[in-house]
């Protein structure tokens, strides 16, 4: 017996097993890829979109590590989402990321993350890059029909930047992909949203550099933490002559089809304490909810004959884990442009106002006091979290 023969024909099975087992994984509904180019990090979709069915993925941010983080995950778990954006801000306070990881367990094998500013201090960013292998802060991927492409609000983002240059062209060849129906951006800061102390933050360079962008390659949603409370946005586009002041582009509160411009969504509802508006709402914002805590749930459909439709809940926690809606909306995107789209569920009628709480504490600095706990949280321990201490996050 040729030896050598044997050897080469038992090598070559083994490599042919091998391959067909690495194919096979790669073509799974919902996996990825992942590339590394210089310090980008990128997972893209290897099926089409048009076969997959849908899919929902959630998204959070500012969550803190105590029992209103725990109550979080289990509002998520419920509602089974393959995949969970973190907004930024984990671990707050001299606690370690171990806490936040020991917290977030049963979902983190799922789990995309933005960086905060909670997160660049100590060891902790070199801890969360790790553990989610990430090679950058900023970062993209595909999952389905869904491009998300993560901002780093911490590094370098001016024109010309590295950033910059790879958010354009991350955004640019998203949108000319035929298997890609939405685009989500995520990042920290807050951009078009109200604050306790004034109504629309002074975010007017970031607006005037990326949000053109995201017009240019029709963003759809930019998901955004930092402020510790739920605000949803018309749709709207960029205002050159008041960038503070964006153009609403349709009126409807929940319903849209086809819409022009971008719904951006804070969600700093994660588990950290709450921050109170005080009543600010700006003109562009449709819902602001500062008094529970809770999750977006983001459902997508795959494209059928021409048509896909994204509906989006915020779920507050409850004690048993299953959260009850307290808003939502619905975007249909037709090729035909004619597409109705259902109308959402009825919302339980003391949650269709603004939930604003009114609260007259004084002209507080933004910082460890204007931290207020939900009144939803029983079993909060004053001691375990509280506000920001950065001057507002920003």
């Amino acid at each position: 017996m040729n030896t050598s023969y044997t050897n080469t024909c038992t090598l070559r099975m083994i490599y042919s097993l091998l391959s067909i087992i690495i194919l096979s994984v790669a073509v799974l509904p919902g996996s990825a890829a992942q590339y590394e180019n210089k310090q980008q990090y990128h997972a893209y979709a290897t099926t089409t979109a048009a076969a997959l069915p849908g899919f929902n993925f959630g998204a959070a941010g500012d969550w803190g590590c105590n029992s209103r983080t725990t109550a979080t995950v289990n509002n998520i778990v419920d509602k089974n989402p393959e995949l969970v954006l973190a907004l930024g801000d984990y671990a707050y306070y001299g606690l370690t990321a171990n806490c936040w990881f020991d917290d977030i367990r049963p979902i983190e094998n799922i789990m995309k993350i933005a960086i905060g500013n909670h997160d660049i201090k100590g060891s902790k960013l070199t801890e969360y890059m790790e553990h989610f292998g990430l090679t950058s802060q900023y970062y993209s991927f595909n999952f389905q029909n869904v491009h998300f492409t993560v901002m780093a609000d911490y590094l370098p983002k001016e024109k010309g930047s590295e950033q910059y240059t790879f958010v354009q062209n991350d955004l640019a060849k998203a949108a000319a992909d035929p298997n890609i129906d939405w685009i989500v951006v995520a990042h920290h800061i807050q951009r078009y949203a109200s604050t306790k102390h004034y109504e629309i933050p002074n975010e007017n360079k970031w607006n005037n550099i990326y949000h053109p962008l995201f017009e240019q390659y029709d963003v759809d949603l930019v998901l955004q933490g930092d402020q510790h409370n739920y605000q949803r946005t018309y749709p709207i586009k960029y205002n050159s002559e008041s960038p503070a002041n964006p153009i609403i582009t349709d009126k409807k509160t929940n319903d849209y089809t086809n819409p022009e411009g971008q719904i951006y969504l804070t969600v700093g509802t994660g588990g950290q304490s709450l921050f109170k508006l005080n009543g600010n709402k700006a003109p562009y914002l449709i819902i602001t909810q500062d008094k529970v805590y809770g999750f977006l749930n983001v459902d997508v459909t795959a494209k059928q004959g021409g048509t896909t439709m994204l509906v989006g809940t915020f779920y507050k926690n409850n004690k048993n884990g299953s959260g009850e809606m307290t808003d939502q909306f619905t975007i249909a995107k037709s090729a035909a442009g004619d597409l109705s789209s259902p109308p959402p569920p009825e919302l339980p009628a003391q949650e269709e106002t603004d939930m604003l709480d009114e609260v007259n504490d004084g002209d507080v600095g933004f910082g460890d006091d204007d931290a207020v706990v939900s009144e939803d949280s029983e079993d909060v321990d004053a001691t375990d979290d509280g506000g920001d201490d950065d001057g507002g996050d920003d």
